[in-house]
Order: C-alpha cells, then structure tokens, then sequence
C-alpha cells in the first residue's frame, strides 16, 4: 500500500506542475544536475587523447561505478523514508521529478499553439527542445512528424519506463534508469567522439528500455481502441514496422501512434550535422500531415497514462492481496 500511495502522489504532482514549479525556477532540476555529472565524465574520461580501447574501458567504468553509487545511495534514502506518511511524501516529490507525463505534454502542446498562432518559426524552436535533430528547414508537416514521433518514443523513456523500474526495483530502478537513460541522451551518440565511451551505455539503455517499449506500445494500441482510432491498423504496424527504426526500442511506441493515427513517421532526418537514413514507419500512411493531427495525439497520449495508472494500481492492489 505504501508503495501505491507514493505513486499516487508523484503521479498528481508531475500532473499538477511537472517541470514548470517555482522551485525550478529558482533551482537547478535534479535531472539537469545529473546532465552535469555525466558532462564531469565526459571532459575527464573521453578525452582524446585516449586510445579507442580505453574510452570504451573507461566508458564502462565510469557507468558501473556510477550504477553501484546510486544505487547505495537510494537504497539508504528509500530505507530511512519508506513506510511512514512524511517519508511516503517526500519519496512521492522527488518520483514526480523523474516524470515527464506533464511536461512533454507542455512542450508539444506548445508547438500546436504556435501553428494555431501561425507562428512557424517559434513551432520549429519548441520542436528543437525536444529533438536533437536539425529543424531549421522543417515545414509544418515536418515538425510535425517530429513532435509526434517524440511524444510516443518520450511517452516511453519518459513516463512508461520509469514507473515499470520503480516497480520492478524501487527507488534504485527508478534512479538507475533516469541516470542511464540520460546519459544515453548525452554520450551515446553513433559518432567518432562517442561511439566508443558511450558503447556500454547505449547497450545499459537499449537493455532497461527493452520491455516499456514494448507495454507501451501496447499502451497506445489500447488507448487508440478507446477513443475509436485505428487500432488494428495500430497492431498491424507494430508487427510489420517496430523494427524498422535505428533503434531497437523507438520503434514500438513510434509504430503504434503512427498506426492509429494511419500517417508515416520516421524517415530520414539530420543529426548533429549527419543524415541518419531510416525506413518510414507505416509508409502507406499519409506523410503530407497537418498540425492537426497533434491534437488526436496528444489525446492517445494522455489516454495511455490513464490505462497505464490503472494497470498498475490494479497490480499493486493483487499484491498487496496475495
């Protein structure tokens, strides 16, 4: 029970203020202070003039030991405040900061507002926040794809995944999972600065991503039934196109929503300067695409969460009972 009552409240925290609270503003994010540490590992441990063999052992290195710190340090905290009503709140505040459900909502509404504003530059600046691909020539179709495309791959990594690890592993899960999934988002990168210190974090993510892809997109086909989407066309595409993208988890979520809404997503997009080539996920579904449709997927997306929420609510009510 005490483990539902923190989620309850992380959950209505992220819902009620996500990453827009005051505290925020006046502080660093916690995430971002993470970003800063693995940029400390970055300057020290890829430097170049190390050979390729040691940025990959110190790529290693430097993720493990990180792994083992946090998860030491988690298990002290999660041992000292679970149980009891103040310690359930204070686990449930700082849960709600490693939940993207609100805030990736904020940032791709913002683009929708910008086309209902006809405002195309500023869609292609709040896109830039969310992509690291290269948007300056993107029209209105292209952003967005690009908006649809990390809502689902986001709705993931940023909502799906960390609630399955705390789940599976409490407070270590969650903390090990936000710490590898941004480091991925940082030094990962298939480049000759990165390709080999990020190898072994690459492969960490790939591997905690590899079931939270996969419930989501199930997630998104359940949630396209309920609100009388394409959600055979859904299945359909998670069969024939989830592993199509360059990525062995994206592709899931990505198929799923481009499934539902029958529009193509993917394709070939620039990053950090290089054409990364890639198949169109649903290719038979419609590519010119208006704003519009990000209406129809931010519904898909908050009607996941919901269904998700249930899941694991009912989950944690069986084991409680047996």
């Amino acid at each position: 029970m005490d483990l539902l009552i923190v989620i309850f409240i992380a959950v209505i925290v992220d819902a009620i203020w996500g990453d827009d609270h005051w505290i925020w503003k006046k502080f660093k994010h916690p995430v971002a202070l993470v970003g800063r540490f693995i940029n400390f590992l970055d300057v020290e441990f890829n430097r170049n003039e190390f050979s390729e063999s040691s940025r990959t052992f110190n790529g290693f290195i430097v993720i493990i030991m990180s792994i083992i710190i946090i998860w030491f340090l988690s298990s002290i905290i999660e041992g000292l405040l679970f149980g009891n009503i103040i310690g359930n709140l204070i686990l449930g505040l700082i849960i709600s900061i490693l939940l993207a459900g609100k805030s990736l909502f904020v940032h791709v509404k913002d683009i929708y507002d910008d086309f209902m504003r006809d405002d195309l530059d500023n869609a292609k600046i709040n896109l830039s926040k969310i992509v690291s691909r290269k948007v300056d020539e993107y029209d209105e179709s292209a952003i967005t794809r690009g908006a649809i495309e990390s809502l689902s791959e986001n709705f993931s990594d940023g909502y799906v995944a960390p609630l399955f690890w705390l789940l599976i592993a409490g407070l270590p899960g969650i903390f090990i999972y936000k710490f590898i999934n941004t480091a991925d988002s940082m030094i990962a990168y298939k480049n000759d600065k990165y390709h080999n210190f990020g190898k072994c974090t690459a492969y960490l993510d790939d591997i905690l991503n590899f079931i939270p892809a996969r419930l989501s997109s199930l997630l998104l086909v359940f949630a396209s039934f309920v609100l009388k989407e394409n959600w055979q066309q859904a299945l359909l595409c998670i069969k024939q196109d989830a592993s199509k993208s360059p990525s062995p988890n994206s592709g899931w979520p990505e198929s799923a929503m481009a499934g539902a809404l029958d529009i193509s997503l993917g394709g070939d997009n620039f990053y950090d300067g290089e054409l990364i080539k890639s198949d169109w996920i649903n290719g038979s579904g419609e590519k010119i695409i208006s704003f519009d449709f990000i209406t129809r997927a931010l519904w898909i997306y908050s009607t996941s969460i919901v269904i998700y929420l249930v899941f694991v609510t009912i989950f944690l009510l069986l084991r409680i009972i047996f």
